[in-house]
């Protein structure tokens, strides 16, 4: 069971698919972020988290945040943070609380709890890079119509483009345009399509189908028509800050993370490993760790009459003060590796990690023979803006 920490119990029933607040308000968080001043038009229907002068308070409260914090509400979670999330994580009072509530609210939405990869997490920043290198223009490609409806409701089932010079164009007056089809999407229906249009054909393709959301859906888009969900400042009275053990995800190789807690230092099991980086907010940075190993130096054990060689790796991602950040497990057979022809294990592991120093161990083991191997070294995370291609 992990450390004691606080968690934001939501007792105005929380779905975890809830998403943010219209286009407007993302882009005055961006402006928050960013150090700007808010836009004269940037007044909201939203009621504000504070009771007493609620806009000019939750404006100084946001910011007040440090800038890492102010760009992952900003830009990671602003599509799909909750209201009463939103709220609670401004009235926080330090920044190990701010920190335990990105974990904690990254842990609400996984899958499976008890898994150390939060399939959930991991789709969400696949789904950020993808839009930024799909859909960017002068601005993020998350910040855009299409990013966010692909954020949001991930890849369309079927996209018919009308480029330039197609007779569609030129009926409508010169207007690239796009148009996404959904088989179903929840809150809107069955046999959706979403049409995207580019008027001055600089890539900037804008939403142009008014969408009529059934009911409460938690989808918030350009153009979407529905009521809004008030966060009155009430509602935080019923988030309360409850201290109390955080679930701890099952590891399966114990005696790897044995190994990397107690720094043992083993060379029996020969590997390398591969660092890259893709960018994806100003808050968080796709670190891509690849572990290879030799498949020649495994030894076979029976199972089920066949003669099986594993390996496991154990990897953990954790800052200088000890706060241990990422922990993953990788496992793969020989016989896996025999039908694929390859001479190399090769798994891969791919996190989210703020800008920064890191400390990086990784533990491999041959299953059948107990050997083992290990390794630390330092990671140096870099910032959206020294990463290539970054706009």
């Amino acid at each position: 069971m992990r450390a004691f920490i606080f968690s934001m119990v939501l007792l105005v029933g929380l779905n975890p698919a809830c998403l943010a607040k219209a286009q407007a308000e993302a882009s005055e968080l961006v402006r928050a972020a960013a150090g700007l001043p808010q836009s004269a038009d940037s007044s909201s229907s939203r009621q504000p988290c504070f009771a007493a002068q609620g806009e000019l308070r939750e404006g100084d409260a946001i910011a007040s945040l440090p800038e890492i914090f102010r760009y992952w509400l900003a830009e990671d979670v602003v599509y799909i943070i909750a209201p009463e999330e939103r709220c609670a994580f401004l009235h926080l009072a330090s920044d190990r609380e701010r920190q335990q509530f990105v974990d904690q609210f990254w842990l609400r939405r996984a899958y499976d709890p008890e898994s150390l990869d939060n399939d959930f997490k991991q789709e969400h920043y696949r789904r950020i890079v993808f839009a930024n290198e799909r859909f960017g223009t002068n601005v993020p490609g998350w910040q855009t119509d299409r990013g966010r409806v692909y954020i949001t409701f991930g890849p369309p089932d079927k996209i018919e483009s009308h480029g330039e010079g197609s007779q569609d164009e030129d009926r409508e007056g010169g207007k690239q345009r796009e148009k996404w089809h959904y088989r179903y999407l929840e809150g809107l229906g069955e046999n959706v399509d979403l049409e995207f249009v580019d008027p001055s054909h600089s890539g900037d393709y804008r939403l142009a189908t008014p969408i009529q959301v059934k009911n409460e859906s938690p989808y918030n888009l350009p153009g979407v028509s529905r009521q809004d969900r008030d966060v009155a400042s009430e509602a935080v009275q019923h988030i309360v800050v409850h201290v109390g053990p955080m679930p701890s995800p099952k590891i399966k190789f114990k005696d790897l993370e044995a190994m990397v807690v107690a720094r043992i230092l083993r060379d029996q099991v020969h590997f390398s490993y591969r660092i890259e980086f893709t960018r994806a907010t100003h808050a968080s940075t796709m670190v891509h760790i690849a572990v290879e190993i030799s498949t020649g130096q495994l030894i076979p054990e029976m199972r089920d009459a066949e003669q099986v060689r594993v390996a496991g790796i154990f990897g953990r991602v954790s800052k200088p003060s000890g706060w241990v950040v990422e922990t993953f497990e990788r496992a793969a057979s020989i016989q896996e590796l025999e039908h694929l022809g390859q001479a190399t294990l090769n798994r891969e592991t791919i996190v989210a990690l703020e800008p920064g120093s890191y400390g990086l161990a990784i533990a491999v083991k041959d299953v059948a023979s107990g050997n083992a191997g290990l390794l630390y070294t330092t990671l140096q995370v870099p910032r959206y803006d020294d990463l290539r291609g970054a706009p």
